[in-house]
């Protein structure tokens, strides 16, 4: 009698630790910052400046500084919708990496042929 109670009490014991163990929190894939956070994406809209192989400009109109020109890369993992034209607009979703931006999501609007008259 005294041993299956020694035998149920480690089961018991043993049960918990494992459910314990299990039961934190795996920490997040991929490179974190400092914090141990991941780096979290922002995003820009604006019309396409120029297009390159790897990279492309956006002019983004700031409020009271005036249009700023922002480059982006695009590497293996970049998800773009429509065509890189310039004169198009663009929102892009991007992660900064080593003071370069690299574009994770980039949904393009093709320019409307309706001008000012």
């Amino acid at each position: 009698m005294r041993f299956r109670t020694m035998l149920a009490l480690a089961t018991l014991f043993m049960t918990c630790f494992t459910l314990a163990v299990f039961a934190e929190p795996l920490p997040p894939m991929g490179r974190a910052t400092r914090t141990g956070r991941l780096p979290e994406n922002q995003s820009v809209s604006g019309q396409i400046a120029s297009v390159g192989d790897a990279a492309f400009a956006v002019h983004i109109a700031k409020d009271k500084q005036g249009p700023q020109t922002v480059e982006f890369l695009i590497d293996d993992k970049t998800k773009v919708e429509g065509k890189l034209t310039i004169g198009a607009q663009a929102l892009v979703e991007y992660r900064s990496d080593s003071g370069r931006n690299i574009a994770v999501h980039v949904v393009v609007t093709p320019a409307s042929g309706i001008g000012p008259y």
